[in-house]
């Protein structure tokens, strides 16, 4: 008994000896200045392996199967985002295959912690699971709900400017500027039958103040949902748009925005920014990926505050502590303040093309 019980600590202590030597190795070689930035930020994109060497050091060391599937499909998901071989948003599609973990849990009690090899056998059972039904739906909707469409048709009336919500809970949102300039907001909601869609306008002196969401009993990732909506050219407009689970692209470009605040938990986020007015905006993430599109003849001033994300900038903005500055900031009157804040992921500023 005591001989097994050293073997095995034996046999799962090497992991996290080489994950600390590693990370010392590259935190040495950049602090030496022998590793370029580009080189670096490649390097950060590894970290996801973190997760797979906590699921090494349950399998080798306590002869797991919940935990390591759990820290395996974490670091790969995350591993695979980073370099860009999986969309952020195909973790609407791996949500809906959470009943594997209870599969995982049966082995678990059935054959696990019996010996490391059966603990790795049952672990590749799980993910052979997983990849046949990946390959199986071409990571796409399994199946997904019946679709109802509304549509979203809003008149300015006597509004010169507005507030705007929108908030839906999964899917996707596209959002850009209307032709029409009589129009507040105008589009077509799609939503999973038995799922309703909400709106409210009121006008404040001459403010409109206009919301949309949906009414959604029980949620889950994975409910095809398609926001597509426009909004009026000509007005001042602050935006606020928020969602769960999903891709949210706001085209505002041609917008004549005021202010913005957008927030998702997890997805793909991005946001083309309109040039020629003073803008400030809070953008926040838990996972997934922001890219900002910046007009490249207006000053810009980006906050970033991440844990676990890269960052990419444009070449020519300079650094100071957490802040990010275009060239001529300190010079210019028409300035945009970016606030971006996320978890786990990516972050990219890129200029407009």
């Amino acid at each position: 008994m005591d001989d097994r019980h050293h073997r095995r600590r034996q046999h799962g202590g090497f992991v996290w000896p080489i994950v600390l030597i590693l990370v010392g190795v590259m935190f040495l070689l950049n602090n030496l200045g022998l590793i370029d930035i580009v080189t670096w930020d490649s390097i950060w994109q590894l970290w996801p392996l973190i997760f797979v060497a906590i699921g090494l050091d349950g399998l080798l060391r306590r002869n797991e199967i919940v935990g390591p599937v759990i820290m395996f499909g974490l670091g790969g998901v995350f591993l695979l985002s980073n370099f860009g071989w999986l969309n952020w948003n195909a973790w609407d599609t791996l949500w809906r295959l959470w009943p594997l973990l209870i599969i995982a849990i049966g082995l678990e009690i059935m054959v696990g912690r019996r010996s490391v090899w059966i603990s790795i056998l049952g672990v590749a059972v799980i993910f052979a699971a997983l990849f046949g039904l990946l390959w199986l739906s071409g990571i796409g909707p399994l199946g997904g709900q019946p679709i109802q469409s509304e549509l979203i048709d809003q008149e300015l009336g006597d509004a010169i400017r507005a507030e705007i919500s929108l908030s839906p809970v999964v899917g996707e949102m596209r959002v850009d500027a209307l032709e029409d300039s009589n129009a507040l907001i105008a589009g077509e909601v799609s939503v999973g039958r038995g799922r309703q869609v909400w709106s409210n306008y009121k006008l404040q002196g001459t403010t409109a103040v206009y919301s949309l969401g949906s009414r959604n009993p029980v949620s889950f990732p994975g409910n095809a949902w398609d926001w597509r909506l426009g909004l009026s050219p000509d007005t001042p407009i602050e935006l606020e748009a928020s969602m769960a689970a999903g891709d949210m692209d706001l085209d505002l470009a041609e917008v004549m925005l005021s202010g913005l605040d957008a927030s998702q938990a997890v997805g793909d986020l991005s946001i083309t920014l309109p040039a020629g007015e003073a803008l400030h905006g809070d953008i926040s993430q838990a996972v997934g990926q922001i890219v900002i599109y910046v007009p490249e003849d207006v000053s810009v001033r980006v906050e970033i505050s991440k844990a676990l994300s890269s960052l990419t900038v444009p070449s020519d903005f300079v650094e100071r502590g957490d802040y990010y500055y275009s060239p001529g900031y300190e010079s210019s009157d028409t300035l945009i303040d970016l606030d971006i804040s996320q978890a786990i992921g990516n972050i990219v500023v890129r200029y407009q093309k």
